[in-house]
């Protein structure tokens, strides 16, 4: 497998099947062939794409123009609100610390109620990742969006009104429910939508507003402390009123702004349907696609590729969700700055990873390589946690100063411009909207499995130091970097164990939507003619098979007699 890996993965690419690879040159230099990018997904695509373009490529770029307003920036606007009012508990934690009016105090939080506070929605939205995508697919993001939406954004503004500490698991528990499709729902949005080569930068435009969300909320908290006492509240419930009624307000907005499926969008003409359907091939993930398969989903759960991409990328989302809650924390208590400060140099932060998280997926597109483009941005991590631990042993022996650790904190957050790239990986791995479904959701698990673990990884106990944190993220890396190594050579093993079993790489699933996709004749010819093609090669290959074991036996035969 090491030796001819290369070798064995171009058979099998040839048949439409992505697999990806470790060549560091590929990452850096975007390589051509008779004018043409010449990358697996480049010959992927121009395999699997079932007619030869019969648009401009002006055409397309209007097309992909419009789809960037009516897709994309409605999925940032969703995934920007759904994250201020999941990320604004580590803010209003620090509002009017140590006082009669802190959320601490008010609700009389004890132990370890506020880390599970953070952590119980989770729960919610991890049994609800698969039912969010199927309920997506049944009636669309231009209705699901809104609802859910209008959702999440009620049971905010109730937090207002908390009580007690069980009150507010109660309400934390329930946010989950709306949230559970924000990412999944999205991330499969995408899928019917952008070409493989085109998603990776569209989904760290994605996460993109997942930063812009904990810098405002950063700032809204700062500026919201100084409500405090008006209209007899604290100022962590007017965060909480705030907060919640903007999904209310953008809701009805977003509904007349996003789009349905490419197969029945009444927002694009007839010719930009026709592009939207048939620029993509084999394996896309279409409305006509079933929407669930229960043989598929068994399948893809006995990949041991889902484990690894999953394992990985827990590892990427506990230090990512630890951070997102405990970096004013940590800055208050670690770094000793004022509450204030804290919250502000915490959305300082946010907004100073921005141009990374545009420019790394911006380049793995350009480059179509997803293997150095999530392991560079993990690696450069490491160092700001193996400084923290050092100073968290040696804090009374170092003269190392809180703006020095601060100034590292860039490198630390850097694990977050990896989250795109796997995800953009996964989705480029999966056939058909039953696989997207299932595929990522069980990728996105990984986040929100990770968003339950984050919050115990800095409890209240381990502060001001946080050692026994610092050192899990430190580990945690390394175990993200090893099991992502493995990836390519498991989805090779995959396809090439299909192969045997069913004569086809692909998955016959996404062969068989294929046949049942709203495509032109054309096209529908082009893939009866792909089809012919391969049972005509596995034919070759069987007989060969077959003729070579015969003359085996009759060398043996013969060499018996002469015996």
């Amino acid at each position: 497998m090491v030796f001819n890996f290369a070798e064995r993965r171009d058979a099998i690419e040839k048949e439409g099947v992505y697999i990806g690879g470790y060549s560091v040159w590929k990452a850096l230099v975007a390589v051509k062939q008779d004018g043409k990018y010449d990358t697996s997904e480049d010959r992927i695509e121009r395999l699997n794409g079932l007619q030869e373009e019969d648009w401009t490529a002006a055409e397309e770029a209007a097309l992909l123009r419009k789809l960037d307003l009516r897709v994309l920036i409605p999925c940032c606007i969703v995934y920007f609100l759904a994250y201020l009012d999941r990320v604004n508990l580590g803010n209003v934690k620090v509002l009017q610390a140590s006082t009669e009016h802190s959320i601490t105090a008010a609700l009389n939080l004890q132990g370890t109620q506020f880390n599970w506070a953070v952590s119980i929605s989770y729960f919610t939205v991890t049994a609800l990742l698969l039912p969010s995508t199927i309920i997506l697919k049944r009636f669309s993001a231009k209705r699901y969006f809104p609802c859910a939406m209008i959702l999440w954004g009620m049971i905010v503004m109730a937090m207002a009104a908390l009580k007690n500490g069980p009150g507010l698991l109660a309400a934390r528990f329930c946010l989950g429910i709306p949230e559970s499709g924000v990412v999944p729902c999205c991330v499969m949005y995408f899928s019917f939508w952008y070409r493989p080569r085109e998603r990776a930068w569209r989904i760290a435009v994605f996460h993109v507003s997942n930063s812009i969300a904990g810098a405002v909320s950063g700032f809204l908290a700062a500026g919201l402390d100084h409500l405090n006492g008006k209209g007899g509240l604290d100022s962590w419930r007017w965060v909480f009123l705030i907060e919640g009624a903007l999904p209310i307000v953008c809701a009805p907005v977003l509904y007349f702004s996003l789009l349905t499926f490419p197969e029945d969008s009444k927002a694009l003409t007839e010719r930009e349907r026709y592009i939207a359907i048939n620029r993509f091939g084999r394996g896309a993930t279409r409305s006509t696609d079933v929407t669930w398969d229960t043989s598929a989903f068994l399948r893809l759960m006995t990949r041991p590729s889902t484990y690894f991409l999953f394992t990985s990328y827990i590892c990427v989302t506990i230090v990512a969700v630890s951070q997102a809650t405990f970096l004013p924390s940590i800055f208050h208590y670690f770094m000793n700055f004022s509450t204030t400060k804290s919250n502000l140099y915490t959305s300082a932060l946010y907004l100073a990873i921005i141009p990374f998280y545009l420019i790394i997926p911006l380049h793995s597109d350009w480059k179509r390589e997803r293997m150095w483009h999530y392991l560079v941005p993990v690696i450069l991590s490491i160092p700001c946690y193996a400084v923290w631990t050092y100073f968290s042993f040696n804090s009374t022996t170092t003269s190392i100063q809180p703006i020095t650790l601060y100034g590292i904190a860039i490198l630390g957050k850097m694990i977050v411009v990896a989250q795109p790239i796997v995800l953009s990986y996964r989705s480029s791995t999966l056939y058909g909207a039953a696989e997207q479904a299932v595929g990522t959701c069980a990728a996105v698990a990984s986040l929100t499995v990770g968003s339950i673990i984050a919050p115990q990884m800095f409890p209240d106990k381990d502060g001001p130091l946080y050692q026994n944190g610092f050192i899990a993220c430190v580990a945690l890396e390394g175990v993200c970097i090893l099991t992502y190594l493995c990836l390519p050579v498991l989805l090779l093993w995959e396809a090439e164990r299909r192969k045997r079993k069913t004569g086809h790489a692909m998955p016959l699933r996404a062969i068989l939507d294929a046949e049942n996709a709203q495509v032109s004749d054309a096209a529908i010819a082009r893939l009866h003619e792909i089809q012919e093609q391969e049972r005509a090669v596995h034919l070759k290959e069987t007989k060969m098979a077959e003729d070579s074991h015969s003359q085996h036996v009759e060398d043996v035969e013969t060499g018996k007699a002469r015996g």
